[in-house]
């Protein structure tokens, strides 16, 4: 049976107890829950902190948990899509904890990482995802999202979790993660858009990637790859968000702005 909004459900308790006890939930802690579904981690969560708010945006199921947990003092069901809801508004320090949707998990991610009401958050992402995430230079994993995203956070795998731990069995399997937050400053958007052109054509060099892909002179490019120490043979996947940073600084100098 396929689920509407493409959710696998997490039925394998043990599981729910893993993530659950991984986010160190205290009797003083404000938690954030997104996308509850039929609650496997909301029932262990709830009666447990000071404060508990779940997100959920399908309707059936908002209204399921608002009945069930509708005699829990600290916990709040809200009716929302995330990816709509002001997060930014909610007073932390938050502790999070979410089996994301596969098909906006990195959407969601990429929400929560700038803010900085939160300082930690226990996600379950598919295993390709979250080996992005964890991925270092050199990895044929690591891109874009790996270098944006370990700008704000510190990423560290937990556990294996297999089809068999939901409802429908997904076709991949999936990963516990622990996130810390690193409270970085927020990247400018021009940065970020540099970083992922980067990375659109990850075959080529860095010097040629750098200017094909953001419409620079070769000539140029090569001056401000070389003034950033950096060897113009060297492919994106084996910079460092260091010397990312370095080069976009350096392109500016000899193009105004990097694209």
């Amino acid at each position: 049976m396929k689920q509407p909004r493409g959710q696998n459900f997490l039925i394998d308790n043990n599981i729910a107890k893993n993530i659950v006890d991984a986010a160190g939930i205290t009797a003083g802690d404000k938690v954030l829950e997104i996308g509850p579904g039929k609650g496997a981690l909301t029932s262990l969560i709830s009666g447990k902190a000071k404060e508990f708010k779940a997100v959920e945006v399908d309707t059936k199921l908002f209204d399921n948990l608002q009945k069930r947990f509708s005699g829990a003092a600290d916990t709040e069901i809200i009716l929302s899509d995330f990816l709509k809801y002001p997060f930014s508004l909610e007073r932390g320090p938050l502790k999070i904890v979410s089996n994301l949707p596969y098909n906006v998990s990195t959407a969601i991610i990429e929400k929560i990482l700038p803010e900085k009401n939160w300082d930690t958050a226990v996600l379950m992402v598919q295993k390709e995802v979250g080996e992005r995430l964890t991925a270092s230079p050199g990895n044929k994993q690591y891109g874009a999202l790996t270098i944006i995203c370990g700008h704000y956070a510190k990423f560290e795998k937990l556990f294996p979790v297999g089809p068999g731990c939901f409802f429908p069995k997904p076709k991949v399997d999936s990963v516990g993660l622990k996130v810390v937050n690193l409270f970085a400053e927020t990247l400018e958007p021009e940065f970020v858009g540099f970083i992922r052109a980067s990375f659109s054509q990850r075959r080529k060099t860095i010097l040629n990637c750098v200017s094909q892909a953001l419409d620079i002179p070769k000539n140029d490019a090569l001056k401000a790859v070389q003034l950033s120490n950096i060897s113009p043979m060297l492919r994106p996947e084996k910079l460092s968000f260091e010397q990312f940073k370095t080069l976009y600084k350096n392109l500016r100098i000899f193009v105004g702005q990097a694209y």
